[in-house]
C-alpha cells in the first residue's frame, strides 16, 4: 500500500498561524508584563500581531493555490478579503476595548487571547474547503465568544448571556454536524468540490481525488442530501442571526460587555455568511433552485421580525441586536441571488456593516461611565449639544444603518437590491426595500432624541478613553469612504469573486 502524504503549504496558511500564534504570545507576555502598564502593552502586542496578520494576508493575494492539506483549506481571494475584514474587526475592537476593560476591571490577557483565537476560528470558516474544516472553523469561533459574552463575571445578566448563548449554540452546532453526516451519507465526501462533482456540476480549482460515485443528478437529488442542506442552514443560520434562529440574539447582546457586543455583531455574521456563500456555491450550485427558496424565505423573516420588533425597543443594545437581525436578512438577499453581483455586494457590504455598527458601539461605550453603561435611548437625551462630536459620529452610523446617502450603508443596500433584480428575486427586493423604509423611523429615533428631546439627567463629563475614540474615529471615516468611494471596495470585491466561483 503507498502511503500518500497530504499536500502541505504553510504559506497559504501563514496568515491563520499568525493569528494564532498572536494569541499565545500575548499570553506569554501577560506572564511577565507589569501590572500597570500591562493592559497596553497587551493592547499593542495584538494589535501588531493584527498587522501581521494582515500583511502577509496582502502577499497572498493573486496567490490561489487552488487547494492545500488535501483541498480542506482554500487561501483565494474570497477568503483573503475576509480575513481583512477579520483583522479590521478585532483591531478596532481591541481599541474599543481598552478602555472597558480598566472600567469594568477585566484581566486583558484572557480577553484579548480570546479575541484572537476566535478571529482565527472565522479565518478557517471563510478558508474551508471541506465541511468538517467548517465546524472546526465554527466551534473556535463559538467557544471564546461563549467565554466573552459572560467576561462580566459581576453582573448576572453577563453570565445569563453566555449560559444562554451555549446552550443554544451547542444545539445549533449539532444540527451542523448532523447536516454534514447526511451530506456525506448522500455524496460520498465532505469536500466541496466532492459534493458537487456528486452533484454533476463543474469541479472547482481544488486538486482533490474524489471517491468514484455515481452522480446524483441522473436519479434525482437523494431526500438525504436535501434534509442535509437544511440542516446546514440551521446552524450557520443561527451564528448570522438569521430568523427564526436568532432568538438569542436580543438577551445575549444586552447581557453580554459592550465591546463584546459590538465584536459579535459583526465577526460571528461575517464569518458564518462567509461559509455560507462558501458552501453553497462551491458545494450545491446545481441545486440552486432548491435551496434559494428555503433562504429566500428566511431571509423575507429575517427582515420583518427585525425591523418590526426593532421599533418597540427601549433599549440600545436591544436595538441595535434587532437591527443586526435585519442586515442578516438584507445579507441573505444577495445570496439568494447567486450570481456575481450578488457575491460583491456581500462582501462589500459586510466591511460597512462592520464599520457602521461597530462605531455605534464605539459610542455607546464612550457615552457610558464606570458603573453605568448608558444604554437606554432616553439617556441620550440632548447628547447632541452637551457632546457635539458623539453626535455627530452616532448621526452618521444611523443614517448609515437606515441606508440614506452618501454613506456606506446606502451603496451596500443598492448593490444587494440590484443583485437581487438582476437575478429576478423581485419580491425579495421589494421586502428589503420596504424593510429598509421601516428602519429610517427608529434609527432616526435615536437622532430626535439626541437633539430634540431635554435631557432628564446628567450624562456627566465625556468619558477620556483616547482609544475608543479612535475607534470611532476609524469607523466614522470608514463609512464616509465607503459612501463617497464605493468603487474602492467594489473594484476589490470583483477581482475576488472569480477565484470563489
Amino acid at each position: 500500500m503507498e502511503l500518500t502524504l497530504p499536500q502541505l503549504d504553510f504559506w497559504a496558511l501563514s496568515p491563520v498561524l499568525a493569528m494564532t500564534l498572536t494569541g499565545c504570545l500575548v499570553l506569554i507576555v501577560d506572564l511577565f508584563a507589569p501590572p500597570r502598564h500591562s493592559q497596553t502593552l497587551l493592547a499593542v502586542v495584538a494589535l501588531l500581531g493584527l498587522v501581521v496578520t494582515a500583511a502577509l494576508t496582502v502577499a497572498l493575494w493573486d496567490y490561489n493555490p487552488g487547494g492545500s492539506f488535501s483541498g480542506t483549506y482554500i487561501a483565494d481571494n474570497f477568503s483573503l478579503f475576509f480575513n481583512l475584514v477579520f483583522c479590521l474587526i478585532v483591531g478596532v475592537t481591541v481599541l474599543l476595548s481598552h478602555e472597558q476593560l480598566d472600567r469594568e476591571d477585566f484581566h486583558p490577557g484572557e480577553y484579548y487571547t480570546l479575541l484572537l483565537f476566535s478571529a482565527a476560528g472565522m479565518m478557517l470558516m471563510a478558508s474551508a474547503g471541506d465541511l468538517i474544516m467548517v465546524f472546526l472553523g465554527l466551534e473556535l469561533l463559538s467557544i471564546p465568544l461563549y467565554i466573552l459574552a459572560g467576561f462580566s463575571r459581576r453582573r448576572l445578566e453577563s453570565e445569563e448571556a453566555s449560559i444562554k448563548y451555549l446552550l443554544l449554540g451547542a444545539f445549533a452546532s449539532g444540527f451542523l454536524l448532523y447536516g454534514i453526516a447526511l451530506v456525506y451519507g448522500a455524496s460520498g465526501s465532505t469536500n466541496l468540490n466532492c459534493v458537487a462533482e456528486a452533484l454533476g456540476a463543474r469541479a472547482g480549482a481544488a486538486t482533490v481525488e474524489c471517491p468514484s460515485t455515481v452522480p446524483l443528478e441522473g436519479a434525482g437529488v437523494p431526500a438525504m442530501m436535501l434534509a442535509g442542506i437544511g440542516m446546514l442552514i440551521v446552524g450557520l443560520g443561527f451564528k448570522a442571526a438569521v430568523a427564526p434562529f436568532h432568538v438569542w440574539t436580543p438577551d445575549v447582546y444586552e447581557g453580554s460587555p459592550t465591546a463584546v457586543t459590538a465584536y459579535m455583531s459583526v465577526a460571528a455574521k461575517a464569518a458564518a455568511f462567509a461559509a455560507i456563500l462558501r458552501v453553497f456555491l462551491t458545494a450545491f450550485p446545481s441545486l440552486v433552485q432548491d435551496w434559494s427558496g428555503m433562504l429566500g424565505i428566511i431571509a423575507i423573516l429575517t427582515i420583518i421580525i427585525g425591523n418590526t420588533v426593532a421599533i418597540a425597543q427601549q433599549n440600545i443594545k436591544r436595538l441595535l441586536a434587532y437591527s443586526s437581525i435585519a442586515h442578516a436578512g438584507y445579507i441573505l438577499i444577495a445570496v439568494v441571488a447567486a450570481n456575481e453581483l450578488g457575491v460583491q455586494s456581500v462582501l462589500y457590504y459586510t466591511l460597512a456593516y462592520t464599520l457602521m455598527n461597530l462605531g455605534a458601539f464605539a459610542v455607546v461605550i464612550l457615552l457610558g461611565r464606570r458603573g453605568e453603561e448608558n444604554v437606554m435611548i432616553a439617556d441620550y437625551a440632548g447628547a447632541g449639544y452637551r457632546q457635539p462630536l458623539l453626535g455627530v459620529a452616532m448621526t452618521i452610523f444611523m443614517l448609515s444603518l437606515a441606508g440614506i446617502p452618501p454613506t456606506a450603508g446606502f451603496f451596500g443596500k443598492f448593490y444587494i437590491f440590484s443583485a437581487a433584480i438582476d437575478a429576478g428575486q423581485f419580491p425579495l427586493a421589494v421586502v428589503g426595500i420596504l424593510g429598509s423604509v421601516i428602519s429610517v423611523y427608529y434609527y432616526l429615533r435615536v437622532i430626535y432624541t439626541m437633539y430634540m428631546v431635554e435631557p432628564t439627567r446628567d450624562l456627566g463629563k465625556p468619558l477620556r478613553a483616547p482609544w475608543a475614540t479612535a475607534a470611532a474615529a476609524i469607523a466614522v471615516a470608514g463609512v464616509l469612504l465607503l459612501g463617497l468611494f464605493p468603487q474602492l471596495v467594489i473594484e476589490l470585491a470583483q477581482g475576488s469573486v472569480p477565484f470563489f466561483q
